[in-house]
């Protein structure tokens, strides 16, 4: 298993060189063809409001929304000039008021391997694009972090384990970056540090399954203590100097983790090490 096509979503300037310089070694390292793409539109007003807003703010937003892409584009083709790897730029302009962005990034991003795109901030124009992606494209997606230090991701892996549905998606979209770790961790966070919650889990199950695939995975069980899984598994990242987190999203819904907080928001938002996510 390989990633052969790889896209990495750009939704501001300030993302593109912290994201391509996690994105193209990879690209080299498998020989993936990389493919940088940008959905850019104007704003999404219904109703009675899109009436009120007078037609100069419109077109300042598209204005600035437009010199925005053509950054990124510029951006692009100079950090990837020379690189290497076989690379095309996409990008698109939605034009219609009542645009459906989501779906058009989607389109962009559906066929590939391995989706590539910056941590998002609370403010940002495009709101939860990191989380609509990862629950609507079906696609396993790396998330670079906006601040922390990280490079190469083949040396240490940690790998969030609770038995689930997407946590066992996101194994498996993770392999071919799993087969080039040096080491990995294969983390379940309980109530205590009782192994009988790993063998509850499944661990010793998934380790046998990787180690056919040449992966000689370490189960480690990591206490919950008073903090989240997410803080947990952020905490023995950061003690283990990991290297990439891999883990499922959005096991409980969207909306009870708005209201009551959850794993995937909380690594979402403080993670300082790339994190493969998939759902």
């Amino acid at each position: 298993m390989s990633y052969k096509t790889i896209v990495v979503y750009l939704a501001q300037p300030e993302d593109v060189a912290d994201v391509l310089n996690t994105a193209l070694p990879i690209a080299e390292a498998f020989g993936a063809h990389l493919t940088g793409t940008h959905v850019f539109a104007g704003v999404p007003l219904v109703g009675t409001i899109a009436g009120q807003v007078p037609p100069e703010i419109v077109d300042q937003y598209a204005d600035t929304m437009r010199e925005d892409a053509k950054a990124i584009k510029k951006e692009f083709a100079k950090t990837v000039k020379g690189c290497g790897v076989q690379t095309e730029w996409r990008d698109q302009e939605e034009k219609t008021v009542h645009v459906d962005l989501l779906g058009a990034i989607l389109e962009q991003t559906r066929c590939a391997d391995l989706l590539i795109m910056a941590q998002t901030d609370a403010e940002q124009r495009v709101g939860e694009l990191v989380t609509d992606i990862i629950m609507d494209s079906g696609r396993p997606v790396l998330i670079v972090p906006k601040s922390g230090r990280f490079g190469d991701l083949s040396g240490k892996v940690i790998v969030g384990w609770d038995g689930s549905r997407e946590a066992t998606r996101a194994v498996f979209d993770a392999l071919p970056l799993l087969a080039r770790a040096k080491t990995v961790d294969l983390v379940t966070v309980g109530k205590s540090d009782d192994v009988k919650d790993a063998v509850r889990s499944g661990s010793g199950e998934i380790a046998g399954v990787l180690s056919r695939h040449g992966v000689n995975a370490e189960v480690v069980m990591v206490p919950r203590g008073d903090t989240s899984a997410g803080d947990a598994l952020l905490k023995y990242a950061s003690e283990k100097d990991g290297d990439l987190l891999v883990m499922g999203c959005y096991g409980h819904s969207r909306l009870r983790e708005r209201l009551f907080g959850g794993a995937t928001q909380h690594v979402m938002k403080n993670t300082l090490v790339p994190v493969l996510m998939s759902h």
